[in-house]
C-alpha cells in the first residue's frame, strides 16, 4: 500500500474509532440514567458536563495540533475517550459522572478535531471530494460501538466489563491501523494561508464571517446529532416501551443509515454539488423527526430514525469540508472555530431537550429540533451557492 493510500485509511479508521465509542455510550444510557434515577430534566443537566467538556478543550486543540500534529493529537484523544468510557460506566453517584462526561466531551473534541483537519490535508492531496467518505468511517464506526456494546448488554455482561471491551478493541485498533495520520500540518497551513490580499492588516485572531455562519449551522446540526445520541434509547424505552436491553439496536437505524449516506456521499457531491446535498439533507433530517414524534408505532421511531440519518450523512462533512478551502486562515483554525460553535449545540441540545421534555415531551422536543434544521436547508442554500453545484 502506498503511502497517500495509508493516509487516507488512517483517517478512515481514525473517525471510525471516534463514532465507535460515540456511539458505545448510547446503548448505556438507559442503564445509567436508571441507575442516578434522575428524571429527563435532571438527565438533561447531566448531560450539559459533556457539552462543557467539550467547549473547554476547543481552545486547546488548534494549538497542541500546531506543535504536536493531529497524530499525536488523535492518540491522546484516543485514550481519554477510552478510558472516560469506562469511568462512565463505573461512576455511582451524580458528583462523579459529570467529572467522567467532561472528560468523554473533551477527548471527542481532541480526537474529532485532528481527524478533520487531517482529513482536510488528505483531500487536497487527492485534490478530490472524500470528505463523506472519511465520515462514513465515523459512521461505520457508529454502526460497531453501538452493535457491539448492545450486544454485550444483550448478553448480560456487566455494563463496566462492556465498556472495557468496546474500548480496548477501538483503541487498540487505532494503534494498530491510524500511524499514517500526518505528524504536521505546518507545511500545508504555509500554502494554504497565502491569499492575493496578503498585504491587508487583518487581526491574528481574525475570522472570517462565513467560518462563524457555518459553525452556527453545525451548531444545529451537531444538536440533532447529539438528540439522536443521547435520547434515543430513552425515547425507545419511555415512550415506544421498548426493552432496555434491546433498546440500543434501535439507535442503529440512524446509524446504518448514516453510514450508507456517507459512503455514497463523494459521488453525490461530485454529481450535484454540496449544496443541494447539504439542502436535500437538511428537508430529509425535519422529515424524519416528525415522523419518529407522530407516528406512535415502532415502525415510525424505525423510520424516522433511518431518514434523519439518511439525510444527516453529508451536512456536517460539507460544512467542514467548505470550511476547510476557505483562504486566509490556517485549517486547525478554521475546523477549531466551527467545531467550537457546533459542539455548543451537543452542549446545549441535549440539555434543551431534557426541560422540553419534562414541561411538554419528546416527541415535542424532536419536533423542535426538526423545525431547526430547517435553518440549516435556508442559510446553505445561499452560502454555499459559491461553490459550482
Amino acid at each position: 500500500m502506498d503511502n497517500n493510500k495509508k493516509k487516507l485509511v488512517s483517517n478512515v479508521l481514525a473517525l471510525g474509532v471516534l463514532g465507535g465509542l460515540e456511539a458505545s455510550w448510547a446503548p448505556m444510557v438507559p442503564f445509567v440514567k436508571a441507575n442516578m434515577q434522575l428524571n429527563d430534566g435532571q438527565f438533561g443537566n447531566m448531560l450539559l458536563a459533556m457539552g462543557l467538556g467539550s467547549v473547554c478543550a476547543l481552545p486547546t486543540v488548534g494549538p497542541l495540533i500546531t506543535k504536536f500534529g493531529p497524530r499525536m493529537m488523535a492518540f491522546l484523544g484516543g485514550i481519554l475517550l477510552g478510558l472516560s468510557l469506562i469511568g462512565i460506566s463505573i461512576a455511582s453517584s451524580p458528583l462523579i459522572l459529570p467529572i467522567f462526561l467532561a472528560i468523554f466531551g473533551a477527548s471527542l473534541i481532541a480526537l474529532d478535531v485532528s481527524s478533520n483537519v487531517n482529513a482536510v490535508v488528505v483531500e487536497k492531496l487527492y485534490n478530490r471530494p472524500l470528505m463523506s467518505g472519511f465520515h462514513g468511517g465515523y459512521s461505520f464506526g457508529t454502526i460497531v460501538g453501538a452493535l457491539l456494546m448492545s450486544a454485550l448488554l444483550n448478553l448480560g455482561a456487566p455494563i463496566t466489563i462492556s465498556a472495557v471491551c468496546v474500548a480496548v478493541f477501538m483503541v487498540g485498533g487505532m494503534f494498530v491501523f491510524c500511524r499514517a495520520l500526518e505528524s504536521d500540518v505546518s507545511a500545508f497551513n504555509e500554502e494554504h494561508t497565502e491569499t492575493e490580499d496578503n498585504s491587508k492588516s487583518h487581526s491574528r485572531f481574525y475570522i472570517p464571517p462565513a467560518i462563524i455562519i457555518l459553525g452556527l449551522l453545525c451548531f444545529i446540526a451537531y444538536a440533532t446529532e447529539g438528540a439522536v445520541l443521547s435520547w434515543s434509547t430513552v425515547f425507545a424505552t419511555q415512550n415506544r416501551g421498548i426493552d432496555p436491553t434491546v433498546a440500543g439496536y434501535f439507535y442503529l437505524f440512524y446509524a446504518v443509515t448514516m453510514t450508507v449516506s456517507r459512503f455514497t456521499g463523494n459521488k453525490i457531491v461530485s454529481k450535484i454539488g454540496s449544496r443541494k446535498t447539504v439542502v436535500t439533507g437538511a428537508l430529509m433530517v425535519c422529515l424524519g423527526f416528525f415522523i419518529a414524534a407522530t407516528v406512535e408505532a415502532k415502525f415510525g421511531m424505525m423510520l424516522g430514525f433511518a431518514i434523519i440519518g439518511l439525510g444527516a450523512g453529508n451536512i456536517v462533512p460539507q460544512l467542514v469540508s467548505f470550511a476547510g478551502k476557505i483562504k486566509g486562515v490556517k485549517v486547525q483554525t478554521a475546523v477549531s472555530v466551527i467545531n467550537a460553535l457546533g459542539y455548543s449545540g451537543i452542549l446545549m441540545g441535549p440539555v434543551i431537550i431534557g426541560h422540553v421534555s419534562d414541561l411538554t415531551s419528546l416527541e415535542v422536543s424532536f419536533e423542535m429540533l426538526g423545525v431547526g434544521v430547517l435553518i440549516i436547508a435556508a442559510v446553505s442554500f445561499f452560502l454555499l451557492k459559491v461553490k459550482k453545484d
